[in-house]
């Protein structure tokens, strides 16, 4: 052997001949591979596939490597360096794969109508035909839009407003609770549904752009009960008839639509021998929805009982598709209830109900922020606290739900059913909250901007200048108001009349309407709703005649009006906005009471952790909600009095706590004990079952070795009486 067959191929153990023979590189580059049979000079050989062939076949490591210090310059013996093999082959395929684009991937067509399973015994579709969770969530923006733009026209900032909100409310829940219905049990990945769920948004879409002047008390239109109502009070009821009418026809369509769906169901089960009753109950159920819908339409308002019969005849469509669904689920059995289904469906629903109250605090929280409570430390722990509780409520709600476990398909029916009034429920909370806010934040404000501005007029009319601080207040923070002329105009107008000898305008009744004006935008600013009384009021105030007579007790009427009028724009909106936090605490109570029977209804825990979870939400609950008998007592408070005690003097116990602002306070630490509280409970019983058992297996284990000393000693005894 020549020094150079030292230098060999790593590789040998993968062709044949001699360990110690040379390998030839010529010899090894024609030889065919044993895997694919095609040698490496084969201009078709894939580049991927020689890689790979040649690391299984020459690139192998010799398993007794020799070293070797020598080689000629024409030595041809093959040098096999298996990392640089390797890193090749890695190029190569990868080269190869992106070649062919690794992203490619086959998808099976979408028939445009998914074919059911067969036998009545088995759902109506399998699993893997079910559409895409994103159908669903696509479907639920529709829902968010449509709740946010009702609940901003529509605030729940007085109690008389909560009937009107329940009132729509009711639409947009049964809508969407009917067409979830639909979907978990036929709606399918296939081309039909898709294009369904356009049409099912397009109507949902109309219901709530055609809701913002929704008043279904307000739609009477005839000429003669309009012409003794003044022209804004007509043009309400106007709006309201054209509103109820457009949402009720959108409704009446999406009950056709819907309708449609189930025909094409049982049209598509009848072909595949299923049993179609149920379908067709739905459709008739929808078809006398549809037609009492639209005879609610077209019956003409022109009378109290004409308005009293539409509003009859639309919610007893409503009720018909109730009834008529209650009896479908009752009597369809487990096979067409899917519970986890369910379960995704109303969680995702509860999400949106509490993203509503994410949405209005936030909206009220930038108007403060954006108006005159942007140094207020008040309105930010109020925030705080808000977030807080609804993070709670998540928590009581959602944190321990699991939608995948199983549940009996007739609990189900009321488990479903509690989640109409909780979520009403919730948004009555959520308006209570944001009242609250908004409420200490407008008195913060507005009192500052009060003092600040009698001061400025006070020293006016003392012939003095305006106190700088006060002057720097009122210039930072009223020129953000929408002020007719702006308030370095106006001030200058009250100055200069203040050093004429003989004006011919009175500036304290040009002071009364600037402030009228000055507080009636610093209650736009945030975000509370001006009714017409208040607008009338400035009008009327505006329309004083400002002129001074030479007749002092005129004069001195003038003043006295101007003053009550100024009195009346203040104390409307902040009594109004009050009245909004009434039921803080029952709604607060009941949402934990509800919390824990949606809890209760879906499963049990094993041992203790049942009662004591349970317990203490519903015991808590129930306290809290007893908590709104505060509400019990006089609503009139004198927002002008000089003390606290004047100004709450006669009024009910919870406007006292209001003015303390703990109310918010109260509720969670409520809520934190009904949360923390299980948990250091249940956590001490686990931890005392903990000691138990470890104390009996520590007195078992002392038995045992008590017993084993025992059996030896006997051993031993034995040996000694046998030796």
């Amino acid at each position: 052997m020549s020094a150079s067959s030292d230098v060999s191929c790593g590789a040998s153990a993968g062709v044949d001949g001699d360990e110690n023979e040379m390998v030839d590189l010529d010899t090894i580059r024609n030889r065919p591979l044993v895997s694919s049979g095609r040698s490496l000079n084969d201009r078709n050989f894939s580049p991927r596939l020689s890689s790979v062939e040649l690391s299984d076949s020459i690139a192998r490591p010799d398993p007794n490597p020799r070293p070797s210090n020598t080689s000629s310059a024409g030595d041809r013996t093959l040098k096999v360096e298996t990392t640089t093999n390797t890193s090749q082959s890695n190029k190569l395929a990868m080269r190869e794969r992106l070649r062919h684009g690794a992203h490619n991937k086959e998808l099976p067509r979408m028939p445009f109508l998914q074919r059911p399973m067969e036998g009545d015994g088995s759902p109506w579709l399998a699993e893997e035909d079910h559409a895409a969770e994103w159908l669903n969530l696509f479907y639920d923006l529709a829902v968010v839009a449509v709740l946010t733009v009702f609940s901003s026209t529509h605030e729940i900032n007085q109690p008389s407003a909560i009937p009107i909100f329940f009132s729509y409310y009711t639409i947009i829940s049964w809508v969407w609770t009917s067409q979830t219905h639909y979907d978990i049990r036929y709606q399918a990945e296939d081309g039909f549904h898709r294009l369904s769920k356009a049409v099912e948004i397009m109507s949902f879409i109309y219901m709530g752009a055609a809701s913002g002047n929704w008043n279904p008390g307000m739609i009477r239109n005839d000429s003669g009960h309009l012409s003794q109502l003044t022209a804004e009070v007509a043009s309400d009821h106007q709006s309201a008839n054209e509103s109820f009418t457009t949402v009720l026809s959108a409704f009446a369509a999406s009950r056709g639509f819907l309708a449609f769906q189930y025909l094409m169901c049982a049209r598509n089960g009848r072909r595949f021998g299923r049993t179609v009753s149920f379908q067709l109950v739905s459709v008739g159920s929808l078809a006398i929805s549809s037609l009492l819908t639209i005879i609610a339409v077209v019956i003409p308002a022109h009378s109290h009982g004409a308005v009293i019969a539409k509003i009859i005849l639309f919610y007893l469509a409503i009720s018909v598709e109730i009834l008529a669904m209650w009896s479908t689920v009752k009597r369809s059995g487990p096979n067409y209830t899917n519970t986890q289904a369910v379960g995704d469906r109303y969680g995702a629903l509860t999400l949106i109900i509490l993203g509503e109250g994410f949405i209005s605090v936030t909206r009220s929280f930038n108007a403060a922020l954006s108006g005159l409570s942007q140094s207020n430390s008040n309105t930010y722990a109020q925030v705080f606290l808000v977030i807080l509780i609804m993070f709670l409520l998540f928590s009581f709600l959602l944190s321990r739900f699991r939608p995948e476990d199983v549940v009996h398909h007739r609990r189900i029916v009321i488990w479903e059913a509690i989640h109409f009034p909780m979520h009403f429920n919730l948004l009555l909370l959520i308006a209570a909250m944001v009242n609250t806010t908004v409420l200490l934040s407008f008195a913060h404000g507005s009192k500052q901007v009060a003092d600040h501005f009698i001061k400025a007029m006070q020293a006016i009319g003392n012939g003095s200048d305006v106190n700088q601080a006060d002057q720097s207040f009122l210039i930072n923070n009223l020129d953000r108001l929408n002020l007719i002329p702006n308030y370095r105009e106006e001030i200058s107008i009250l100055q200069n009349l203040a050093t004429q000898q003989n004006p011919t305008e009175d500036r304290t009744i040009l002071g009364y309407q600037y402030f009228g004006q000055i507080m009636t935008e610093v209650t736009r600013s945030y975000g509370i709703e001006l009714e017409y009384g208040q607008v009338e009021d400035l009008a009327r105030l505006y329309a004083m005649n400002s002129t001074i007579s030479g007749n002092a007790t005129l004069q001195q009427s003038r003043h006295s009006e101007a003053t009550d009028l100024v009195h009346t724009i203040i104390e409307e909106p902040s009594l109004r906005t009050l009245s909004g936090i009434l039921w803080l605490f029952p709604t607060a109570g009941i949402a934990l009471i509800f919390s824990s029977l949606r809890s209760m209804l879906w499963y049990r825990y094993n041992g203790p952790a049942h009662w004591i979870v349970h317990g203490f939400q519903l015991c808590l609950g129930f306290i809290l909600a007893l908590l709104g008998l505060l509400d019990i007592g006089g609503r009139d408070v004198d927002v002008f009095a000089r003390s606290t005690r004047g100004e709450l003097q006669g009024v009910n116990p919870m406007y006292w706590l209001v003015n303390t602002r703990t109310p918010l306070v109260i509720v969670v630490c409520v809520y934190l004990l009904a949360y923390l509280g299980s948990i250091l409970v249940v956590g001490q019983i686990q931890e005392r079952r903990k000691k138990e058992w470890t104390n009996d297996k520590r007195t078992s284990e002392d038995r045992g070795q008590g017993q084993q000393e025992e059996e030896e000693e006997e051993e031993s005894e034995t040996a000694r009486e046998v030796a």
